[in-house]
């Protein structure tokens, strides 16, 4: 750890613009650049563009055509479609902060891990092989300590599994260190030229392994040890016997299960998508009775991609595709199964002409995104037509509590000479603490086939354009509501009336299952309440609070918090925001500024002695300047007041009450009852105490709610 705890301080940077206003279609780029990136010596290029087209050219602008939308990347030449073609599987992931890939490299040609560098929106090969085979498709696992890669040669459409050519999975350990990683295993899956594969992990360390082989899905698993393979075997069910065309995806949830939803295209009443799962730990042959997600003729196609809302429990959602014909039926849609029940939502018509769709879950923002192929926009090469041989990448959203997904998207990647097609990116949710993915932002990766191009779309806010109309209040109305994250990790709100009581609570997050401790504050000055999350694994995060509801992607602004003890509040008078006072694991209490409203100063030792005590940042003699509560472990409350200039009134310290130790949560609430300042205390028995105060002295206690255990309230 560095000199003070906050000092792994990150700023998010705003996206590559990579369509120019002024720059002509034809104007050739330099050999290998990529199309959005910028190009070296760009002054010396000025003038010969000028002359050359007579347009004004932006300055420090890419030579992208007119149209474009994300970044052209590196070449693929000697591999096709290197992003797969049937969307359950992955190709991306994040991993310490970073986003990473399983890419061609041309020079080696073979496949290999590729770092992406989010300033100059570029990949960089770490050399790392994860199969030398060309005509490889891949789909790709990390679980947090392992990457996990699956290859196969695949069949095209319409054709049979081929024997002798072996699907492996290759198992990687991380350095965080070194930043590489390194082989650690290579084994078979089966041996056979398939349609699609995908792997998840079950929670007892398996990794299981599905696809259609012989109009039949398929499986296998490993031992606990996740590498040693088994023997594949048939789904038991009947309704697992499919057509040639059929394909399968395999997910972990629950958690404590690992399920698979297959297509199932026979021509007949039984046609549809069909679920079954199976519980961890039991017989890899004993799978729950299929149920049809969807049923009916043309209701399935081949195409799907899985995720499961981790804090959610049950929650799956998948993306599928249909082979409906009429123009008002859904051609894409959004399955949703919550507990033993699933339902199906329109993504897009057949009349929109959509094609090989993903599914994202963004956690911070608590949307389902989707991306998926549809026709090119205007003013671009063959605009509006609808073809299978790809056209513009584009996204639909929706809220994750009430699916409902418009006519409106907007465009991700676009070549504006090409097709784009085949999007993918990672099988992890986006912005999750929980799932180590926060602040991740969002990455895309798709093809060029025509000019065997790499393109990505990278967006480090992943704040996708509303959908639906915005609350008209922020999510934390006054400093009087108690904030608390539930055991399954959903954030509640309990609004105060300003009359000792609760109305109905909101729910206002989900993913704060990791949380230590969260403090409610206005770390910005803006209006608006933000929150500041302090991670169990010792990371302290910012949300910045939106004026209309909600709350933005995370910010970091720390790491190595484990340890501290933190109360949060503007400890100095003279200071625009607030900051933060906390001790160390040796008891020494430190004070870190926030001088810009959205990251740490450089610590200020403040005191020594402080450990074991419970800290409350609060004017308790109302003089206007922050003082320190201090609950000692016998039961005494302890006032240590401020000058308000970062130092305590030297004095003896006054002990303002006792018995405290019975409580167990404390949080500072101003304006519970009309004009009032207090605390709000949760007691050993779960009960919710209010305990007003004015100018230094107690009012009386109020109790104002039960059941409050299980629950880890903001302070």
């Amino acid at each position: 750890m560095l000199d003070f705890a906050g000092a792994d301080i990150s700023r998010r940077r705003r996206g590559r613009r990579t369509s120019w206003p002024g720059v002509k279609r034809g104007v050739r780029r330099p050999a290998g650049l990529p199309r959005g990136s910028r190009i070296p010596r760009l002054q010396a290029l000025l003038t010969a563009l000028l002359l050359a087209v007579s347009a004004l050219v932006v300055p420090a602008a890419a030579s992208a055509a007119p149209g474009d939308v994300g970044v052209e990347g590196q070449s693929h030449t000697g591999t096709g479609t290197p992003t797969g073609t049937k969307r359950a599987t992955s190709d991306l992931w994040f991993n310490d902060g970073v986003w990473w890939g399983n890419l061609w490299d041309t020079a080696s040609q073979d496949f290999h891990i590729f770092r992406f560098n989010a300033a100059t929106s570029s990949w960089a090969d770490t050399g790392v092989r994860t199969d030398t085979r060309a005509n490889t498709h891949h789909d790709v696992l990390w679980d947090g300590t392992t990457l996990y890669v699956a290859s196969y040669r695949f069949v095209n459409d319409g054709l049979p599994a081929e024997p002798n050519f072996p699907s492996t999975m290759r198992s990687f350990s991380y350095d965080s260190s070194a930043k590489t990683y390194s082989l650690e295993s290579s084994t078979t899956i089966n041996n056979f030229r398939v349609e699609t594969l995908t792997i998840d992990k079950d929670s007892t360390g398996r990794v299981w392994a599905a696809w259609q082989q012989g109009n039949q899905i398929f499986l296998n698993v490993t031992d606990t040890d996740g590498e040693t393979w088994g023997t594949p075997f048939a789904h038991p069910s009947s309704l697992s016997s499919v057509s040639v065309d059929d394909t399968v995806a395999v997910i972990a949830f629950g958690p404590g299960k690992i399920g698979v939803l297959w297509s199932r295209q026979l021509g007949n009443s039984t046609d549809g998508m069909y679920w079954s799962y199976h519980e961890d730990g039991g017989e890899k042959t004993d799978w729950t009775t299929p149920v049809a997600a969807v049923s009916g003729q043309r209701s399935a196609d081949d195409h799907m991609n899985l995720k499961w809302l981790d804090s959610s429990g049950g929650r799956v959602f998948a993306a599928i595709k249909t082979s409906f014909t009429s123009a008002s039926q859904p051609l894409i849609q959004l399955l949703a199964l919550t507990d033993t029940t699933w339902s199906a939502h329109t993504i897009a018509t057949v009349a929109e002409c959509p094609n090989r769709v993903i599914v994202l879950i963004d956690e911070s923002t608590q949307r389902l995104r989707t991306f998926a192929t549809y026709p090119k926009p205007s003013g671009t090469t063959n605009a509006g037509v609808c073809t299978s041989s790809g056209g513009a990448i584009y996204e639909k959203s929706s809220p994750l509590d009430e699916i409902d997904f418009t006519t409106a998207k907007t465009a991700r990647i676009v070549d504006a000479d090409q097709y784009v097609h085949n999007v993918t990116s990672t099988k992890q949710n986006l912005n999750s603490a929980a799932r180590g993915t926060a602040d991740s932002g969002l990455l895309l990766l798709a093809d060029v086939n025509a000019t065997s191009r790499y393109w990505h779309f990278y967006d480090p806010a992943s704040a996708p354009p509303p959908t639906d109309p915005p609350s008209s209040s922020p999510s934390i109305h006054s400093g009087a509501d108690v904030v608390a994250a539930a055991s399954d990790g959903v954030l509640w709100n309990y609004p105060a009336t300003g009359k000792g009581g609760f109305q109905p609570r909101e729910k206002i997050g989900i993913g704060w299952s990791a949380l230590a401790k969260g403090f409610v504050t206005d770390w910005n000055s803006d209006g608006v309440f933000d929150l500041i999350a302090q991670w169990k694994d010792g990371r302290l995060s910012f949300y910045p609070g939106r004026s209309g509801g909600g709350f933005a992607a995370a910010r970091a602004i720390g790491t190595g918090w484990g340890s501290y003890h933190v109360t949060v509040g503007r400890w100095r008078k003279t200071d625009k925001y607030p900051g933060i006072l906390a001790y160390d694991s040796a008891g020494t209490l430190w004070y870190y500024g926030n001088s810009s409203g959205s990251s740490l100063s450089a610590r200020v030792k403040t005191g020594v002695g402080w450990g074991g005590l419970y800290l409350t940042m609060v004017d308790f003699d109302q003089d206007g300047a922050q003082d320190v509560l201090a609950k000692r472990t016998d039961g005494s409350m302890v006032l240590y007041r401020s000058t308000g200039a970062g130092s305590f009134v030297p004095e003896s310290r006054r002990t303002v009450g006792n018995g405290w130790n019975t409580v167990n949560s404390i949080t500072s609430v101003a304006g519970f009852t009309v004009g009032s300042s207090g605390l709000m205390g949760r007691l050993s028995d779960g009960r919710l105490a209010h305990y007003p105060f004015s100018k230094g002295t107690w009012g009386a206690r109020t109790i104002v709610g039960s059941g409050w255990s299980p629950y880890n309230i903001l302070r």
